[in-house]
């Protein structure tokens, strides 16, 4: 296994936590009122054998998700632990869904970088203000449900995830003529960023926000004591995997789950 994409799914079981989760032979079963497959989820990271069989194991997940009336997903990846639960849960009937690129950047010349980019962006730069919140605010979730067109429910489940996660956090938001135009969230664990839910709202896209936004959230996370940030980003989502290779991010290790179909 690669240590270093090992130590990227740790972290990012620790930015992105569960509500709930227990311990089954390794595997970390997490539980957060069903929002986000992330958060809802059986991480397969590590995997210590018992006296129980693997069939046996992946039956009593089964359970515990039936029991909260939630869909029972596990998190695969090329590193999962048993090398042989993807093709199980295959036979299973679990479909694979939401494949995903994890990527990496460093932030050692982060400064330096921002400053080029700055000097190129001056006109368009100075057009926007931003912001950056380390305490749960409600403002920011109101302005980042209508940015990302979300209901009140995924509001209200991201504020319950954020309140359980110690870890320093950075709620963004880009203001353009006084309007919030772009939003995300960075959480740091030691000398990590994970960035989640970069949104830019549906009539300022294409213009540069997100490029500007993370570039000012990755400062932040380095006067934090980060020296890499991470992200995830859907395989199907190329303008995003467009944006993150200008931005300097490069592939480590995609994910996808498996979720069963039911019956």
């Amino acid at each position: 296994m690669n240590v270093l994409w090992k130590k990227i799914e740790q972290s990012s079981l620790r930015t992105w936590p569960a509500l709930h989760s227990k311990k089954l032979a390794g595997w970390d079963i997490r539980l957060s009122d069903g929002y986000s497959k992330r958060s809802n989820s059986v991480s397969t990271l590590d995997y210590e054998e018992e006296e129980t069989t693997l069939e046996e194991q992946i039956a009593y997940c089964e359970a515990d998700y039936h029991s909260v009336q939630l869909p029972v997903v596990f998190k695969m990846t090329s590193f999962t632990q048993p090398s042989t639960l993807d093709h199980i849960l295959n036979k299973r009937g679990y479909q694979i869904q939401d494949e995903t690129r994890v990527q990496l950047k460093s932030l050692a010349a982060i400064n330096e970088e921002v400053e080029q980019y700055k000097d190129s962006k001056k006109e368009s730069l100075s057009k926007l203000t931003f912001t950056i919140q380390e305490q749960w605010s409600e403002e920011w979730i109101r302005q980042a449900s209508a940015l990302g067109e979300w209901s009140d429910q995924v509001g209200q489940s991201i504020a319950k995830l954020m309140n359980v996660n110690t870890l320093p956090k950075a709620y963004i938001t880009v203001y353009q003529a006084q309007q919030p135009v772009a939003c995300a969230i960075g959480i740091v664990d030691s000398e990590y960023m994970g960035i989640y839910d970069v949104i830019t709202g549906t009539a300022y896209r294409r213009q540069g926000l997100a490029k500007a936004m993370l570039y000012h959230l990755m400062q932040w996370a380095k006067v934090k004591g980060a020296l890499y940030t991470y992200l995830h980003v859907g395989e199907h989502n190329k303008i995003a995997i467009e944006l993150y290779r200008n931005l300097g991010f490069e592939e480590m290790y995609r994910y996808w789950y498996r979720v069963l179909l039911e019956k």
